[in-house]
């Protein structure tokens, strides 16, 4: 509930910067936020969102039978 001190800030300030190659900007990796800023309607400075699920890798589908249901036996 209070400011973030000098040195909160300068260890975000010390994680550097994420580039986002689809908007050729860069975007601090920490950010903080107090809850005044959060209540005025602040956000995380970041890519738009349609372009967030873009900055990551999806994990491989895995085949198989949906449908089907381990079963679980109580002994």
């Amino acid at each position: 509930m209070q400011e973030p001190t000098g040195p909160m800030r300068a260890e975000a300030a010390g994680a550097g910067f994420y580039h986002s190659p689809g908007w050729n900007r860069n975007y601090p990796r920490l950010q903080m936020l107090t809850v005044a800023e959060l209540l005025e309607g602040k956000g995380i400075d970041m890519p738009p969102v349609r372009q967030v699920s873009t900055t990551f890798k999806k994990a491989p589908k895995v085949k198989g039978d949906a449908d089907r249901q381990m079963s679980m036996e109580m002994s």
